[in-house]
């Protein structure tokens, strides 16, 4: 009884310096088409084939895996980041080649992807370094858009883990349809797959004496979007202090830089959102702080509209040797 007393004692009384002096690195990025070199029969992968449109060669493929693992290295200065959620990567082969045979392959990363129905075949994964988190259980969860008309889409990756704090933490990586064809044709769509993370939400809110969640991904809509805030229920960040463990929480509309530029106009589509447990103050594990990873290697001038813009791997067919059309975001937690 006297440890377990002195365990909440340290837990709410250690100062948040030190708690932010302690924890991990959370980060997501949405990769831009992440393909093997391979021809897939299964899927509609030509383009990116030494003989495609993009004439991606494996020279090329491997150019892409050092840019990816370099960014994933900037994310942290002092070590790699525990989590990484990903977006549009093909398969499982890509992920062996950064986590095993790159620069990556010192942090030990290990991974969970979906296989999902995407007709271009791209997935959501997460990375995980087992040090810091280890894995108990995962699953994907089918987005069925028939209903609203919409077509086979990504689905979403849950993955559950133990923390360092001896906490269990709830992950969701996602990539919601996209806004092609237009943004209010399309928001039905991305009420969707909010509403298939809610209902997976509410599960875990049912069972968890102290629920850890976080959900990440490129949602291709800002943090006001009606599927975040109807669908998916998530509050306002300022609201998110005040509110119960089994609430749901934006993060990004505290972050004034944007993660994705679209005729000169930075949005905010890769967000982070969080269970109000995490920002309360009451546990040991606690969240610090969101922000957008701007490094100079990532951005490139933009000649259009002015300013910069993130720097792709393709401008048009044109190659660049870039990273990605989107911006990662990261996420500092404390124990």
């Amino acid at each position: 009884m006297f440890k377990r007393l002195f365990f909440l004692f340290v837990c709410v009384f250690t100062p948040l310096v030190l708690k932010s002096q302690q924890g991990m690195t959370v980060m997501f990025c949405n990769v831009e088409n992440l393909f093997d070199p391979e021809d897939d029969p299964l899927k509609d992968d030509d383009a990116y084939t030494p003989q495609g449109d993009y004439r991606w060669t494996r020279s090329r493929y491997w150019d892409k895996l050092d840019a990816v693992s370099k960014v994933i290295v900037a994310a942290d200065e002092e070590t790699a980041p525990a989590l990484v959620g990903m977006a549009e990567v093909e398969n499982d082969v890509v992920l062996t080649d950064l986590t095993a045979r790159s620069a990556l392959r010192e942090a030990g990363y290990r991974f969970v992807i979906t296989h999902s129905p995407d007709r271009r075949g791209i997935d959501v994964a997460l990375l995980y370094r087992k040090n810091f988190f280890r894995l108990i259980d995962s699953e994907s969860l089918r987005v069925d858009l028939s209903k609203v008309g919409g077509g086979a889409t990504r689905d979403i990756l849950h993955v559950t883990g133990l923390l360092e704090s001896y906490d269990t933490l709830d992950v969701y990586v996602c990539h919601w349809p996209s806004r092609y064809g237009g943004t209010d044709e399309t928001s039905k769509l991305r009420m969707c797959a909010a509403g298939v993370v809610r209902h997976s939400v509410d599960s875990i809110f049912s069972v968890r004496r102290k629920p850890y969640v976080i959900i990440m991904g490129d949602l291709n809509d800002g943090p006001d979007a009606p599927a975040l805030r109807q669908g998916l229920g998530a509050f306002p960040f300022a609201n998110g202090s005040g509110l119960g463990d089994r609430n749901l929480v934006t993060v990004m509309d505290a972050v004034e830089q944007g993660s994705y530029k679209y005729q000169g106009e930075w949005d905010t589509y890769d967000q982070f959102v969080v269970s109000a447990s995490l920002l309360n103050g009451l546990g040991c594990t606690e969240f610090v702080e969101a922000s957008v990873l701007n490094a100079p290697f990532l951005l490139t001038d933009d000649d259009t509209y002015g300013g910069v813009k993130p720097f792709r791997t393709y401008n048009g067919r044109r190659y660049q040797g870039g990273y990605s059309d989107h911006l990662p975001v990261k996420m500092r937690i404390g124990f």
